[in-house]
């Protein structure tokens, strides 16, 4: 079985689905805490920018490579450049180990969906985050995670991913909304508002804020992870690949924003720091509620939020190594995709290890998790969107991303050699320096 017998049943459940990839736990509890401790709004300007330059660009030239493809995320690779292969198996890889990280943080917001529903987590003590990470609790909710989200990938694209992005998707705005609209209505919230809207300039030229931000970028739209080539396998001929792109792109920047305008005027009316870093959304949030009128019921629907944001962000992370093994092996979808559970829950038991038997191995000052992180979505997914970028644009012959991204020339596409230069020069140069910035100035400063 290959990814040519299955397609997306419409445009929209595709874009559902790359929405669904996106809007994770990149929008929800990622972004709230990096721009809690990057300068506020400042890098909020330098993560649209890099979303809008970068991340729409680079996603489009994904889905058109697996589209072309039309089989999978190697073949993309190997089809214009046949000595790729190994470079590709890193690009789903890559995807594969984000998902051991994304288990984790699944693990955590299952662990407060269910105290919210079952207790009253408004009434936890303030160290509870940090007593439940130490335990050997996370490992439960991280394998029901991971069975939950196999469990849909192994449905199939229309019966599983499509259908259920579609509804998750609508539920996950809806509940969003309300608790947004009860943050920025609490007395003491616009001082949260004006921390989103006043950018600090200074940080603008800090080039740690910079390598931050198009991390984040890349992490947010699960960029070089092959998600993107492997969802564009499914891709009809007619689909405007830029224009589902820009449309994630954007949803994903609204997205995050929205949960901005959640976290920080709840934050900042509860006198809570919003710099307290990756457990602000667990340890900050819940006393956040306690001070508000009804707030159990907030909570509950702010922590069911998040958990189908985290839950639709994983599919594509195991499908790419999926549709691999199914062409190779021609093997059933349901068997590829518990056997890779199988090895999934191996590989992702040493994260949640991390904060407790793992605890003593620390490099760089980081655990064991924080330095997988780093290396995925600082090292490891910028690289892959350079190599894919540069054999889009140099190695497809006859400008032929330009017509797979034009449909053959049925869309209009304006600039085109600025696009195709963009491809080729630009884009892999500028993310390049982004990221070896910080390390030459921290050689020069030695």
């Amino acid at each position: 079985m290959s990814a040519k017998q299955e397609q997306w049943g419409s445009n929209f459940g595709f874009v559902m689905a790359m929405i669904a990839s996106a809007v994770g736990l990149g929008s929800i509890w990622r972004f709230p805490y990096i721009v809690g401790t990057n300068g506020g709004s400042a890098f909020i300007i330098l993560y649209i920018f890099l979303i809008i330059v970068v991340g729409i660009i680079g996603m489009s030239v994904e889905i058109a490579l697996g589209r072309n493809s039309g089989v999978d995320a190697i073949d993309a690779y190997t089809k214009h450049a046949p000595r790729s292969k190994i470079l590709g198996y890193m690009g789903i890889l890559t995807g594969f180990i984000l998902m051991s990280i994304y288990s984790v943080l699944g693990a955590w917001v299952l662990h407060y969906v269910m105290q919210s529903l079952l207790f009253n987590v408004t009434n936890l003590p303030s160290n509870h985050f940090d007593h439940f990470t130490q335990s050997y609790e996370p490992s439960f909710w991280q394998l029901l995670f991971i069975l939950m989200s196999s469990a849909i990938v192994s449905a199939g694209v229309t019966k599983g991913i499509e259908k259920y992005s579609s509804l998750i998707n609508i539920i996950l705005l809806v509940l969003i909304i309300i608790v947004t609209i009860r943050s920025v209505t609490l007395p003491g919230a616009m001082e949260g508002i004006e921390y989103l809207l006043k950018p600090d300039f200074a940080k603008l030229t800090d080039s740690n804020v910079w390598l931050m931000a198009i991390g984040h970028a890349f992490f947010s739209l699960s960029l070089g992870a092959g998600a993107a080539i492997t969802f564009g396998c499914y891709v009809k001929k007619e689909t405007n690949i830029i224009k589902s792109s820009a449309i994630t792109g954007f949803t994903t920047l609204g997205m995050a924003l929205l949960m901005g305008f959640a976290i920080f005027p709840a934050v900042f009316a509860a006198g809570a720091k919003p710099d307290s870093g990756p457990g602000l959304l667990f340890e900050v949030l819940p006393h956040v509620f306690a001070n508000i009128k009804g707030g159990s019921i907030f909570a509950i629907l702010f922590f069911v939020a998040t958990f189908l944001a985290a839950l639709t962000s994983t599919f594509s992370m195991i499908e790419s190594l999926i549709v691999r093994i199914m062409t190779v092996t021609k093997a059933s979808r349901v068997k590829v995709t518990w056997s890779l559970t199988a090895i999934l829950i191996v590989i992702s038991l040493p994260m949640s290890l991390s904060y407790n038997l793992l605890s003593d191995f620390v490099l760089f000052d980081r655990n064991l998790m924080g330095n997988v992180e780093f290396l995925i979505d600082k090292i490891l997914m910028p690289l892959n969107s350079i190599i894919l970028l540069i054999i889009a644009g140099w190695f497809w012959k006859s400008k032929g991303v330009l017509q797979e991204l034009s449909n053959n020339g049925s869309i209009h596409l304006p600039v085109q050699h600025l696009i195709l230069w963009s491809i080729r020069l630009v884009l892999p140069l500028f993310i390049l320096i982004i990221l070896l910035k910080p390390l030459f100035e921290y050689i020069t400063s030695q």
